[in-house]
């Protein structure tokens, strides 16, 4: 499952509640992804002894990484990343021009083989995707079967849904399924107008997730998701969406 948008849309808070209601489920084997160079997902889950992809391949630069090595050392990456009920992929960002790509391609090229059908073979993996269009052109999108395209209240929000879905289009990135959800949208029209776009584009629309104070306050003091009440709004309408997604799984 990937989560896309535009920046400060509500991408990150979504995927740590998705894997917090996994985890909650009891779900066997989880992978959580930040394919965000900014890397705000680890804060939000309360990590902050991680090591990252990019720097893995940094200690690398100047030398040809085969895909033997870098399998191994990938293995090593997760195990050093390994949390309480999950694993952890930071992606980062390498130094110098064009690394970021590096990684995308990299990524992209082994995941498939390395985290759904190797050692690992994963029963869940959630990646909280960089901000706008990039990761559906590079098709680092293509590593999901199910896209979650996040907006707010704004009409920037609401054209990168459309783009993004477009784009996915038209590079046929192969994701099985594209939904919707709005974050902190008071305004009836205009939720409307997001349930509308969802249908025109062959998205399922799955929900509101509310204004909470209590997220404010958890982001503002460091804390992490699973610090969250279980009466949290929030908390409770992003369960409702994920147990939504889920029931639709085989």
């Amino acid at each position: 499952m990937g989560i896309a948008g535009k920046g400060g849309v509500g991408k990150t808070t979504l995927a740590a509640l998705f894997l917090r209601t996994l985890l909650e489920r009891n779900s066997s084997t989880i992978l959580a992804v930040d394919s965000d160079p900014n890397l705000c997902l680890p804060g939000l889950l309360g990590v902050e002894d991680y090591e990252t992809l990019s720097s893995m391949i940094e200690k690398r630069r100047g030398s040809r990484l085969q895909p033997r090595e870098f399998q191994q050392e990938f293995n090593s990456l997760l195990i050093k990343n390994e949390q309480d009920g999950y694993d952890l992929l930071p992606m980062g960002r390498g130094e110098g021009q064009g690394c970021y790509c590096a990684v995308n391609n990299l990524l992209r090229s082994t995941f498939r083989h390395i985290i759904l059908s190797g050692n690992y073979a994963y029963d869940y993996v959630v990646v909280d995707c960089e901000a706008g269009l990039e990761h559906v052109s590079r098709k680092t999108s293509s590593m999901v079967d199910d896209l979650i395209i996040m907006t707010d209240g704004s009409r920037m929000g609401l054209n990168t849904v459309q783009k993004i879905r477009d784009v996915g289009e038209k590079v046929k990135i192969g994701i099985d399924n594209f939904y919707t959800v709005a974050n902190k949208i008071d305004d009836e029209e205009v939720l409307r107008e997001v349930q509308a776009t969802s249908q025109e584009f062959g998205m399922t629309y799955l929900g509101n997730l509310p204004y909470d104070r209590e997220v404010e306050k958890l982001s503002f003091e460091g804390k992490s998701v699973f610090e969250l009440s279980d009466h949290s709004q929030v908390y409770l309408k992003g369960k409702e969406i994920v147990d939504r997604v889920l029931s639709r799984k085989p």
